[in-house]
């Protein structure tokens, strides 16, 4: 169990359902040595130094819009109470975001109850307050320069469009000037076109690559990713964890691609107790599934109940794939599946945090050295029996509560998360003449087809008899493991539906999330495997028989699979154009209702522990865990330790929120 148990620190929003903000449960290093906490210590430094990436390739306004937020958050109390307040939660909302659009449904966060000139005022008052202003350019002129970002919703309202005709051209994340088109970027050819770290800028009516790299773009930050990550060498674990670092500076430094996929390497072959993560990683913000927004994390690692037992099978479930045996891989290794306690996640990562993750995501790697899978214990343990009682109560049929209760968030998920990382993202291989990455191929729609597979892998084996074996439940249980397993999967996904930004569903899990459900709500020709019914006045999930909802599971597994390893782009087009792009307005409605009465988030953000370094005639010896900051308090922190190589800038600011 984690020293320090989770909190939760705030609700932001009206009635506190835009956001609820949990500081994560605190691992426990006192069994760690010195050195290893100073290392964990090192790469915390250099995961917070890269966060001011994220903030860049967000959004070409996201950095000048939280350099305001950042200035005026602290002299508020100058306004009047209820602007004060509008302004708190926008300035909040920006922070969790990396930037003024939502994190998953890419649609811009509303600037509510304030105006452009209460804004410029907040400004004025915070400088007269003697607030450091970081730009050079004049606060007037950067208002001017962001306020229709802010305030005009109809001005580039989605941050990533995957149904536009030119998906680049309509999107407005950074990682292209405005005006850039698919069509140029494609001209520049393959070397760049598919390059995860490149950046396309307009420059005298030609467009040209940018590299994130040292000399290149965000090169101050990267410098100061690179210093941290030099202290971090001398003192890795293993020898795999220094080449790791060794080539994930190099990688920074040049920027050459092929140092990105050494250091994959290498971290496949690491055991340590200190794991992290320092790169540009997922792709869900490029509209074409290249460019990778950067993440940090650190992690120490942590016990993992059954996660041995799923990779140790994980030839076993590959051989009982339902998709055709070209598509199966024919050796599979055991993957590496480790249980972490995060320490820090930055950039892509948090304040918004995966529960697990699955690396690497370059294809050829994954075929030739396997992948990694790491679940966030302390992430995924932060929900409170009092809330999903109340959750489970709200939104699932009588007949399936006190199953879920028991069941579901403690064992079935975590076993479907395992499966979804360990064996969905891990299994099956490309045509063997596909001749390309199916990537590069499926392009806009690769990331939610590739959610959607993982997600039916997991669905179609929880109910393997193999997890009898592990001692994960018994025989007598497996009926109602995969009963709960199916009904928790597709009511939980329809019990978020008010996270939507209108009845359009963008977001990559999200698409995959719903063509399930879609799917499985389609009359076969037997009748729907599931159905939606009304009782007590809403919609609920009800599940026909179990061997049809897998039967039909095992249908769309093998049609996605198909799609990916062939690399048929206008199938997935196709596919999610049909089961995944869309909600009916009453189901929403009915979830919002229900959600509004009980005040249910619609996002977690988490606070992170932070490390204090002991210093001793000018070296740091050692480093101490502290739990004690808040939202406000941790986003300063970062701007201080991101800008700095001092040890110890933030010596004089407080934790808004110590134990």
């Amino acid at each position: 169990m984690p020293a320090i148990p989770p909190r939760e620190l705030e609700r932001i929003g009206p009635d506190g359902r835009d956001a609820v903000v949990v500081r994560v449960g605190a691992p426990d290093l006192g069994d760690l040595e010195p050195r290893q906490r100073v290392l964990a210590w090192h790469l915390y430094r250099a995961a917070i130094a890269g966060d001011p990436i994220t903030w860049d390739q967000v959004h070409r306004h996201a950095a000048a819009i939280r350099d305001v937020a950042d200035t005026i958050h602290p002299h508020l109390d100058a306004l009047e109470p209820d602007t004060a307040a509008a302004i708190d939660r926008w300035v909040r909302l920006v922070w969790i975001h990396h930037g003024p659009y939502h994190h998953y449904t890419f649609s811009k966060i509303p600037a509510e109850g304030f105006t452009r000139d209460d804004l410029a005022r907040a400004l004025e008052a915070a400088l007269a307050a003697g607030a450091p202003w970081p730009r050079r350019d004049s606060p007037r002129h950067v208002l001017r320069r962001i306020e229709r970002t802010i305030f005009d919703r109809g001005h580039e309202p989605l941050l990533v469009q995957h149904d536009a005709d030119d998906v680049v051209a309509a999107s407005a994340v950074n990682y292209w000037d405005r005006g850039v088109t698919s069509a140029d970027i494609e001209a520049l050819g393959t070397e760049w076109s598919e390059r995860v770290n490149a950046r396309f800028a307009r420059r005298d009516g030609r467009v040209v690559p940018e590299v994130y790299r040292v000399g290149g773009r965000c090169s101050s930050a990267i410098e100061r990713v690179c210093h941290w990550l030099e202290g971090a060498a001398q003192l890795a674990e293993s020898d795999a964890q220094r080449r790791m670092i060794r080539h994930t500076l190099s990688a920074w430094r040049t920027g050459d691609p092929d140092q990105c996929r050494r250091a994959m390497i290498a971290w496949l072959e690491a055991d340590d107790t200190i794991d992290f993560v320092n790169g540009l990683v997922e792709v869900y913000h490029d509209p074409r599934g290249v460019a990778g927004m950067f993440e940090g994390n650190v992690s120490v690692r942590a016990t993992g109940d059954f996660i041995d037992g799923v990779s140790a099978r994980a030839a076993w479930f590959e051989a009982r794939m339902p998709w055709p045996d070209a598509f199966k891989r024919e050796h599979v290794d055991p993957p590496v599946a480790n249980a972490v306690d995060v320490i820090v996640e930055t950039g892509d990562a948090g304040p918004v945090s995966p529960a697990a993750y699955n690396l690497p995501n370059d294809n050829e790697v994954r075929r030739d050295y396997g992948s990694r899978n790491v679940m966030l214990r302390n992430v995924e343990n932060t929900w409170s029996r009092d809330e999903l009682r109340r959750t489970v109560e709200a939104f699932f049929l009588p007949e399936y509560r006190d199953d879920v209760l028991r069941w579901y968030r403690p064992t079935v998920r975590h076993a479907i998360v395992c499966l979804h990382e360990i064996v969905g993202h891990g299994s099956g291989r490309p045509h063997p003449d596909l001749g390309a990455d199916p990537r590069t191929r499926i392009g806009a729609f690769y990331s939610a087809l590739e959610e959607c597979r993982a997600d039916l892998v997991a669905l179609y084996h929880v109910s393997d008899p193999a997890f009898v074996e592990m001692g994960a439940w018994s025989e007598a249980d497996r009926p109602t493991i995969e009963r709960t397993a199916y009904i928790g999967y597709l009511q939980g996904w329809f019990a978020r539906l008010d996270h939507l930004d209108g009845l359009e569903v963008r977001e990559a899990h999200d698409r995959g999330h719903h063509t399930i459900l879609s799917w499985l709500l389609e009359d076969d020709g037997r009748g729907p495997a599931a159905r939606l019914v009304e009782y007590d006045g809403h919609w609920y999930v009800r599940l026909g028989e179990c061997a049809h909802v897998r039967e039909r599971l095992a249908t769309l597994l093998e049609r996605v699979q198909v799609i990916k390893s062939t690399g048929d782009a206008k199938g997935a087009e196709a596919l999610f154009a049909r089961y995944g792009s869309r909600v009916r307005a009453e189901w929403k409605r009915s979830v919002a209702e229900r959600r509004a009465r009980l005040a249910l988030p619609r996002l977690r953000a988490f606070v992170f522990p932070r490390l204090e370094p002991v210093v001793r005639d000018g070296r740091v010896v050692d480093a101490v865990l502290r739990c004690d900051d808040d939202l406000a308090s941790q986003m300063r922190r970062f701007r201080i330790l991101g800008a700095s190589l001092d040890p110890a800038p933030d010596a004089h600011l407080a934790g808004g929120a110590p134990d």
